[in-house]
């Protein structure tokens, strides 16, 4: 059993299944006027969603850092699920830390890149701080632009989302540019965008080990 440290993946939403279809809610899918994406120019969240978390496991098994999926390979499980499984594990370790990922939308126009955390100042929020500064690093100006809220002195924005509201270590939601933005689609398509927004986000639990 793990001891000392432990990161919690969530792969948002859910995917295809075997049989190829999209199993989670409506508005996490977007069709295209053009480009093939997923499926017939549908770009499916969950599926980009499970794509990057994916790669971000296989960095963290190369390091040898421990982690758990919380998500399913392609099933939409509860967020109450997931939050109980972490919630359960972190009893038994002595540092944890949750990341959600996901990717936007919103009404095709919308562009960029966000991370959220809890309302107030915590944890989370050096975290998400560690992780906007790994991205601008790695990513950089190959994406159009970083959406933030500076208010209140750092760069994450503030929800009640359930991932991060409800569980008992630190946590951070991020939401990898828009993809019903067909510009923005295209990057999340990109495997070199992928592994960079990976390679940040691995960059960034490495770093987190240290605050929490």
């Amino acid at each position: 059993m793990v001891k000392d440290f432990l990161v919690f993946l969530d792969a948002g939403h859910g995917a295809l299944d075997a049989a190829g279809n999209y199993v989670t809610a409506p508005s996490k899918q977007y069709k295209h006027s053009k480009g093939a994406f997923h499926k017939d120019g549908w770009f499916y969240e969950g599926v980009f969603n499970r794509t990057l978390t994916n790669v971000v496991a296989r960095k963290l098994r190369d390091l040898s850092i421990p982690y758990y999926m919380v998500s399913h390979e392609w099933a939409d499980i509860s967020l109450n699920y997931r939050v109980d499984v972490a919630n359960w594990y972190a009893k038994k370790v002595k540092n944890t830390l949750y990341v959600s990922n996901h990717a936007n939308a919103g009404g095709g126009s919308a562009r960029g890149f966000e991370i959220y955390t809890s309302p107030g100042n915590t944890t989370s929020d050096k975290v998400a701080e560690l992780h906007w500064n790994n991205v601008k690093e790695v990513v950089g100006d190959r994406i159009s632009r970083y959406r933030d809220d500076t208010t209140d002195g750092d760069h994450d924005k503030e929800a009640r989302f359930f991932v991060l509201t409800r569980t008992s270590m630190p946590a951070i939601l991020v939401e990898h540019l828009f993809f019903d933005n067909y510009e923005d689609a295209l990057l999340l398509m990109d495997d070199e965008i992928v592994e960079r927004f990976a390679e940040a986000q691995v960059r960034t639990i490495i770093e987190a080990q240290g605050l929490l």
